[in-house]
């Protein structure tokens, strides 16, 4: 096969076209018609919505830098869902009024924090009464936004497996490139947590996610990426694991796709050696302490060896997970596949000077 899209479609001939997925919505629900659709949703579902809205209000508190010049810095807003106007509240103002929407905010000082309602918030803050309106406009357009998948979900539309399936497998075949890109995995796992509540996307992130395959398989064509060692075990086994994996702090910092070892550990800790001698060293010892795990009993050695590369090198976490895909994997292509590329190759070296010995 000549590449690997024809691979994918061989892999997976039903599914290599993706379904129709709508490309703009402009629907605008009344908050009586947002109310029964948003109930129509699965508990995980409004979770999801719920912490999406505030997500997006805490963006708009820190775009804006309301609360630059106080005291006070916004921690969260809490909405009460089930909330009618003088029958029902589950949320107070510091005064006692019942609300819908709460914004809690705490004291840079003090560490004091308190809860108010937009009115009692502007006079908290002493700021003035457009500021006022211009967040109770904020969160009304978050709402409007939200309206989308509330539409989405009302139209029949579930989260894209399809277009999930695919999404891996360009992060797949990324990794395998001579020099990765660099993707966006805020997307990639804001996409894990729409795909665990079975929610449809936002339609810009759908298209987001388009792109992103597309640069992926441009880079492959353009670059003239011949040597792709394809398996579709391998590919199913980190399919899999993505969902997890991408949840790692060291999948969400960009510098997974980084060329230096430097970028990852503090390895000019190596005094008088060259970068060259003190890298190839560090990769030696990594190699004698992962061929240790092969044996029983092995907790006590792995506790030290994360004490002593956190105390030598810093980055406890990419030790722990390093250590955490060997023991699933060992030295097959999914451990190399889940590491970032400088140890990928750091390693195979290693294992190659042994070999020699």
């Amino acid at each position: 096969m000549k590449n690997s899209l024809e691979i994918y479609e061989h892999w997976y001939p039903r599914s290599y076209g993706l379904d129709d997925y709508p490309t703009e919505c402009h629907v605008t629900y009344s908050g009586a018609e947002r109310k029964v659709l948003f109930e129509e949703l699965t508990a995980a579902q409004q979770q999801l919505v719920n912490q999406q809205r505030k997500y997006e209000v805490r963006s708009l508190f820190l775009q804006k830098q309301y609360l630059q010049a106080s005291d006070w810095e916004f921690v969260a807003l809490n909405i009460d869902d089930e909330f009618e106007r003088g029958v029902h509240s589950q949320l107070k103002c510091a005064c006692g009024r019942p609300l819908k929407y709460q914004f809690v905010i705490e004291s840079k000082i003090k560490r004091q924090e308190i809860r108010l309602g937009i009115q009692h918030f502007k006079d908290h803050l002493g700021i003035s009464q457009q500021v006022a309106e211009e967040i109770k406009k904020g969160v009304a357009h978050v709402d409007l936004a939200l309206d989308e998948l509330l539409w989405l979900s009302k139209k029949g539309f579930s989260f894209p497996e399809d277009l999930w399936q695919r999404y891996v497998f360009a992060y797949y075949r990324n990794n395998t490139l001579r020099r990765p890109l660099s993707l966006n995995h805020k997307l990639a796992e804001r996409a894990v947590h729409f795909r665990a509540a079975q929610m449809p996307l936002f339609i810009g992130d759908y298209l987001s996610i388009m792109t992103e395959i597309n640069q992926v398989d441009r880079e492959v064509f353009e670059g003239n990426e011949k040597n792709f060692l394809a398996d579709k075990k391998v590919f199913e086994a980190y399919l899999d694991d993505f969902q997890q994996d991408i949840q790692a702090p060291i999948y969400v910092e960009q510098k997974f796709w980084e060329r230096k070892l430097t970028d990852f550990i503090q390895l000019e800790r190596y005094g008088p050696e060259t970068y060259q001698a003190a890298k190839q060293r560090y990769f030696d010892d990594l190699l004698s302490f992962l061929l240790v795990l092969k044996k029983t009993k092995v907790e006590r050695k792995i506790h030290s060896f994360k004490l002593f590369h956190q105390k030598k090198y810093g980055n406890e976490e990419l030790a722990a997970f390093i250590i955490e895909k060997y023991q699933q994997y060992q030295f097959t292509q999914n451990f190399f596949l889940a590491i970032p590329k400088v140890y990928r190759v750091g390693i195979k070296k290693a294992i190659q000077r042994k070999q020699k010995k």
